[in-house]
């Protein structure tokens, strides 16, 4: 099986494949830290207490995402751009999607392991000497550097498998499909709505999945990414290269 060919397809651009997501993170990170540094000069004098406020309302903090949104894209733009040009140039389905996986649980372990260094080094120097918060966050976990290495890899890899499995569908039925999933997602979306602000057991079920262990967390998106890829191996032998 030709799996290198479409390794190297995937990872022939460089810059796009691994030079952008880590160039879009250090510019998050200068802005962050900027704003923690702003933070503690102006509130210095005033309010000793203001560095351990800024780190914990940073906890939610989402400018990781200038990574992770890349990698999310990464599902979409496998199947939508790089789909075509496989089997245009001989490759079979199997062949691209063996590769495909490849890649995908590269780039997981590649960025997960660049996060969980990001952690350390945030834990040890208190928030890079500022108290501000860029890796130890909720998206990426609030445990051990090994629970985030798992939590991050998991992540990264089940949003790029539903992504696949979401363009593959729309190449496997076209519009038609597009209509019925964002149609299918608002009726999810308002009935989740509904379900807050009318029922109070709905309401005491999602505070109960707040409280959720981390473990039951990590089966909750792994199982999410088992789903996504199954769902993308079964239709990628009959999708239509749009």
């Amino acid at each position: 099986m030709r799996i290198r060919n479409v390794v190297q397809l995937h990872t022939v651009n460089r810059l796009q494949a691994f030079g952008w997501p880590l160039v879009f993170m250090a510019l998050s990170l200068v802005v962050v830290l900027i704003i923690g540094a702003l933070i503690v000069h102006v509130t210095a004098a005033g309010e000793p207490d203001a560095r351990a406020s800024m780190n914990q309302g940073m906890r939610w903090n989402g400018a990781i995402f200038a990574l992770l949104g890349p990698l999310i894209g990464f599902g979409f733009t496998a199947m939508g751009q790089y789909f075509p040009l496989a089997l245009g140039l001989g490759l079979t389905r199997r062949e691209f999607a063996a590769g495909t996986a490849l890649v995908f649980v590269g780039n997981a372990a590649f960025y997960a392991i660049i996060i969980s260094i990001g952690k350390v080094i945030e834990l040890a120097t208190g928030g890079f000497g500022l108290g501000i918060r860029f890796f130890d966050v909720a998206y990426t976990g609030f445990g051990e550097w090994w629970q985030t290495l798992v939590q991050t890899f998991l992540l990264i890899l089940t949003v790029m498998l539903v992504g696949a499995a979401i363009t593959t569908a729309f190449h496997r039925w076209g519009q038609s499909f597009l209509w019925s999933f964002w149609i299918g997602l608002a009726l999810v979306v308002l009935g989740f709505v509904a379900g807050m602000v009318l029922s109070e057991p709905f309401r005491g079920f999602v505070g109960d999945l707040g409280t959720m262990g981390w473990l039951p967390w990590m089966g909750v998106i792994a199982l999410i990414g088992a789903i996504g890829a199954a769902v993308w191996l079964a239709l990628v032998r009959r999708a239509q290269a749009r």
